[in-house]
């Protein structure tokens, strides 16, 4: 889709915006669903970027009452060191893919860390994965 409409710009003359491939999601509609965007930690030290990451269990979300069995999972951040912002996460658990729209707008945005923690997140959601797991980069 997203190709699609610069190529419908294109076509029709218009000037798009320059694509942008640092923040591609990716989802796995699988039980739990897994999603992911931008780098993984490997990717990014081979591009020379020092990394940070953490990682927040789940069952740690405040959500778990609600769903009981099934509700296992994780939220994976991976930030660079030097710019304090995220380069990659990945959501893994009930609603993965929908968690991950959150963390694709961090990554997409260069979001600083700092901004990320001021946040208030929805309480009780599996979003507060992500609240803990910025809670435990050492940045």
């Amino acid at each position: 889709m997203y190709q699609a409409g610069i190529v419908t710009d294109h076509i029709l003359g218009r000037e798009p915006a320059p694509a942008e491939y640092h923040a591609v999601p990716r989802v796995t509609f699988t039980d739990p669903e897994i999603g992911a965007v931008g780098l993984t930690e490997e990717q990014a030290e081979q591009r020379g970027i020092r990394t940070v990451s953490s990682l927040s269990l789940a069952s740690s979300s405040t959500r778990g009452w609600i769903h009981k069995a099934g509700n296992d999972g994780f939220v994976k951040l991976v930030a660079d060191a030097d710019r304090g912002t995220l380069v990659g996460a990945t959501s893994a658990g009930p609603y993965g893919g929908e968690v991950l729209s959150i963390l694709t707008l961090a990554v997409h945005e260069r979001t600083p860390l700092a901004r990320l923690r001021s946040m208030i997140y929805a309480y009780p959601t599996f979003h507060r994965g992500i609240e803990d797991a910025l809670a435990q980069l050492k940045v």
